[in-house]
């Protein structure tokens, strides 16, 4: 039996461990029947909406977490000027004052966006080449908003309903989807937690999510926008699957990106480890119950069809967004057709550079195809220089560092203090909890003072979780033996 069909099965049993009966009032019977229910309903989400206070938030406090999900937003002056415009407009219809938020434009080519706890919202470049008219791009930061406004960003809702997922990214996202960041977690051994922050999206049960859709379609309603965008929204993630990266639940994306990393095999991941990690998928959302897009987009259309006619006969407005400034991201979108040893996979890649040089994402794509070519000098270098850079990333520390401590293409001298400066970088970051052997294994090798000494314990007490346990005992012995502790995972399968 091949890997990838092994696979399928097993991630078949976990979606349907996991979704069971719901007392959700929007998957009861009466919901497309009953319009008191909705209007009920919808007067609770507009009350709380209503009480949000932008006070004490500040975007830019979302910097570290940003940092931390490798989230490095194109420049794309005039395209998140425009993004920016719409979240103001929105919040000025709503609440009567421009949104406290901060609209970024995401390095990915991929639907969707997501928010993070202050105030900032991300919105994936790739979406823009999917979406018609500026309504649809209001219906999406209309959901984002919603997601603040009703206050689904909390910490402690977070831990409750996703227990271990909030180590690297709190961000609420309505899809996302990055093959990339995930096969990259993999091959770095990361846990879980890294695997679904690095795809850019904090997952919520069908409640959260669906009352997001739903508010957004009333906020909609407030402004000149049509509330039909946000049913044009859902029915391209309903129906895009082909066209579109994208899929109808979280469990089924997860499992698609595992199945075709087992298709491709350029990594070494195990059939063993790949269940281990569905083990864990479904350990850490036992419970959680996520609605496909069509499931939906059939709740929200019966709410927007219950709205004043006038609102629904609005029509849809031009885009007015110069998408040719997106040209570092859509000039990827067929980077897959390629090897990334291929002289026409690097070409592309040096393409998008050239329209961002400095974008820190698009240099970690082109540091990975180095890697491939297996040119340690150039990549010795880009190494350097994401340690060195004053906005260095998890994704870039980590990778640097795995880099520098499996190759010795500079002195040993050298090799010390650039390591050390990026243990210091990292530990000011919101880290995946398997990080925590790397944290154990590069400060010991490296002698650098090891801040969080309850992780140091953790590791050396053999605690936690399995995978983090795995991780520490294969750093102890990496010490022990005075080799790299990336070789020793890597032949370990993990």
């Amino acid at each position: 039996m091949r890997l990838h069909t092994r696979y399928s099965g097993v991630a078949l049993i976990v979606v349907m461990g996991l979704t069971g009966c719901s007392s959700s009032p929007y998957q009861s019977e009466d919901w497309a029947s009953d319009r008191e229910l909705r209007q009920t309903e919808i007067k609770k989400l507009t009350a709380k909406a209503e009480q949000h206070s932008a006070d004490n938030r500040d975007p830019l406090e979302d910097a570290v977490l940003l940092r931390s999900d490798s989230v490095s937003p194109l420049e794309a002056t005039s395209v998140t000027a425009e993004l920016q415009a719409i979240a103001d407009e929105l919040s000025n219809d709503w609440h009567g004052t421009p949104c406290r938020c901060q609209v970024r434009l995401g390095p990915r080519y991929s639907f969707g966006g997501f928010t993070y706890p202050n105030g900032t919202i991300v919105v994936q470049a790739g979406t823009l080449e999917y979406l018609d008219t500026r309504d649809e791009v209001a219906a999406l930061l209309a959901h984002e908003l919603s997601h603040l406004w009703l206050a689904h960003h909390q910490k402690n809702e977070l831990q409750t309903g996703a227990t271990g997922l909030v180590d690297l990214a709190q961000a609420i996202s309505i899809f996302s989807h990055d093959d990339n960041a995930r096969e990259t977690t993999l091959r770095i051994g990361g846990s879980t937690d890294a695997l679904v922050a690095a795809a850019g999206f904090t997952q919520w049960n069908r409640e959260q999510e669906t009352e997001a859709d739903l508010l957004a379609a009333k906020v909609l309603e407030a402004s000149r926008y049509s509330p039909m965008s946000m049913v044009a929204l859902l029915t391209k993630l309903s129906k895009g699957k082909n066209d579109v990266p994208i899929a109808g639940s979280a469990y089924e994306e997860m499992g698609a990106a595992a199945a075709n990393k087992l298709k491709n095999e350029e990594t070494e991941v195990s059939d063993s480890q790949i269940q281990k990690w569905i083990s864990s998928v479904a350990s850490d959302m036992s419970g959680r119950e996520y609605l496909s897009s069509e499931e939906r987009r059939q709740i929200v259309r019966m709410v927007i069809y219950d709205l004043d006619g006038a609102a629904l006969a609005r029509s849809f407005s031009d885009m007015q967004i110069n998408v040719d400034e997106l040209k570092p991201v859509t000039s990827l979108k067929k980077i897959d057709n390629y090897e990334p040893t291929s002289p026409s996979y690097a070409e592309l890649v040096d393409q998008a550079l050239a329209y961002e040089p400095n974008n820190l994402h698009l240099q970690l794509v082109k540091f990975r195809t180095v890697l491939a070519r297996k040119d340690w000098q150039q990549a010795t270098q880009m190494a350097r220089g994401f340690i060195q850079r004053p906005d260095a990333t998890f994704s870039a520390l980590s990778e640097a560092t795995r880099f520098l401590d499996q190759h010795h293409e500079v002195t040993d001298s050298e090799r010390k203090s650039l390591v050390y400066e990026a243990v210091l970088k990292l530990a000011k970051l919101d880290l995946p909890d398997a990080y925590v052997a790397d944290q154990y294994y590069l400060s010991k090798r490296y002698e650098v003072p090891l801040h969080d000494m309850l992780n140091q314990k953790l590791c050396e007490a053999g605690t936690g979780k399995v995978n983090v346990r795995e991780r520490c005992e294969l750093a102890k012995q990496a010490l022990e033996s005075q080799r790299s502790f990336y070789q020793t995972l890597a032949e370990a399968g993990l």
